[in-house]
């Protein structure tokens, strides 16, 4: 029987490392912060007892670090923030708090210390410049602050490879599977509404790996005399298209219908700081940050995990499809049990007609910026994003929240349509530039259609927006 120690432990991977872990009759200390949810650690605590220990500390405090690594074969540290706000919060824990957790190994080794893995991300090696799987030997080229963060922290394990201290480097590549929160709050809920997302109009080409495939990998690296100072890649042995990846989840969810919604990249980083402001409102896991936005705009995330199967025979066995099932299922399980659990009216108002606002803000600011109308007088602007956005798109997203998705696009492409035949016969507040128009039908009624019928989405999405943040609040996954 080992001992092993996990930083982020109540994490999505380090759950499922430390079952894997227990399972096989280890024993398993987990490091925690005091404001982490550990209630998805509850199932490790009644199945394994005594072998399976939390322990409480902070890497940005390295006072704080210490316990828990007394006498530990392994050490696999996967804590880390993924969407921070700014540079400063990616280097203070994945530079500094790598750091401090080295320097706490340090202190406590004893010569059983088999090996510290250190699990990086394929952000560090940043994205493929033609399409190819990239390998161990290309050098970082890093697109966001959170990678750059991962290739510091990498240095820094390194250098303490050369004082003796046995090290291997992990970089996952886009990881899915239960208990997942970024497919499973930000895709999967449109995918069930019969949407298929797409971001930009060139299709993008991504490598995966099911969760219980990297965990494999990272037991057995760790396990290997082969890997001793070396960066792996974890990847299935082919990459996938965007488009394949949503049609995996569609097929799950037994979805035929697949309308594609195709964001522009423009968007993503207005949506990120959409986000991050409500973030700062509701301190709930922003869906997506400005820096997110930049890996999300990429085209070609792509790796070869050809060194890990040469080096100790680890590759991936679980097919997109059936971890995909896999992943499906257990977000549906937590649906059902979050139906039990029903949000307080007040709040879920405040936040529905924020949302609502936010829209009315990035649709027209974008309208604005691409001169497709202007608005006479021009003041009028600020009613439309408040009374329309804001107060009537909101109202009907707060008041048919809980109708089917059909009705909410309905009653939404009822508003759009009614303010353009509104404005058309008797208001005359905006008009369309003649560019814009060129493309449309010259009919009032059939260009009232044209520009309303997608105002439909609006409640549709307000909606999801609204029920992925109180999801991310509850914190069942």
């Amino acid at each position: 029987m080992a001992k092993a120690f996990i930083s982020g432990v109540n994490g999505f991977i380090g759950s499922h490392l430390a079952q894997v872990l227990l399972e096989r009759g280890d024993e398993v200390v987990g490091l925690v912060r005091t404001t982490s949810d550990t209630r998805s650690l509850a199932p490790l605590f009644e199945r394994y007892g005594p072998r399976f220990r939390i322990v409480v500390g902070d890497l940005r405090n390295p006072r704080t670090l210490g316990a828990g690594l007394e006498d530990v074969e392994y050490v696999f540290h996967l804590a880390a923030v993924l969407l921070g706000i700014s540079e400063a919060e990616f280097v203070e824990t994945n530079v500094d708090g790598t750091k401090n957790l080295l320097e706490a190994v340090m202190r406590h080794r004893t010569p059983r210390l088999k090996r510290f893995v250190f699990t990086s991300s394929l952000a560090a090696a940043g994205p493929s410049p033609d399409g190819s799987a990239i390998d161990e030997s290309r050098p970082p080229a890093p697109v966001s602050w959170y990678g750059q963060s991962k290739v510091e922290g990498e240095r820094i394990v390194m250098q303490y490879a050369s004082q003796d201290l046995p090290v291997t480097i992990g970089r996952p590549v886009s990881v899915y599977g239960e208990r997942e929160r970024d497919l499973s709050g930000g895709t999967f809920p449109i995918v069930k509404l019969g949407i298929k997302p797409m971001i930009g109009f060139k299709r993008k080409k991504l490598s995966m790996v099911y969760v219980g495939d990297l965990v494999a990998g990272l037991v057995a690296a760790a396990e290997s005399d082969a890997t001793l100072g070396k960066t792996y890649f974890f990847s299935n042995q082919s990459a996938n298209r965007d488009t394949e990846v949503v049609a995996a989840a569609a097929d799950a969810m037994g979805k035929r219908i697949r309308i594609p919604l195709i964001t522009p990249q423009l968007l993503l980083p207005i949506a990120g700081l959409f986000a991050e402001t409500l973030h700062r409102f509701t301190r709930t896991r922003p869906a997506l940050t400005r820096d997110k936005a930049r890996e999300v705009r990429q085209r070609w995330w792509v790796a070869s995990p050809q060194a890990a199967g040469t080096d100790f025979g680890w590759t991936a066995r679980v097919s997109l499809a059936e971890g995909m099932k896999r992943a499906v299922t257990e977000w549906q399980e937590r649906r059902a049990r979050r139906r039990l659990v029903r949000e307080p009216i007040r709040d879920r108002a405040v936040k529905t007609y924020l949302i609502a606002l936010g829209f009315g803000i990035v649709v027209e600011g974008i309208a604005s910026i691409g001169q497709w109308y202007e608005f006479d007088p021009w003041w009028v602007i600020f009613l439309v994003i408040v009374a329309v956005f804001g107060g009537v798109m909101g109202s009907v997203s707060l008041f048919f929240a809980r109708r089917p998705a059909v009705v909410q696009f309905v009653l939404g492409a009822i508003v759009g349509v009614g303010a353009e035949l509104v404005n058309h016969f008797w208001l005359h507040a905006w008009e369309f530039a003649p560019a814009f128009l060129a493309r449309l039908p010259s009919d009032p009624w059939m260009l009232a259609l044209a520009l309303g019928l997608p105002a439909g989405l609006m409640p549709v999405l307000v909606n999801a927006i609204a029920q992925t943040l109180y999801g991310l609040r509850l914190r069942l996954g």
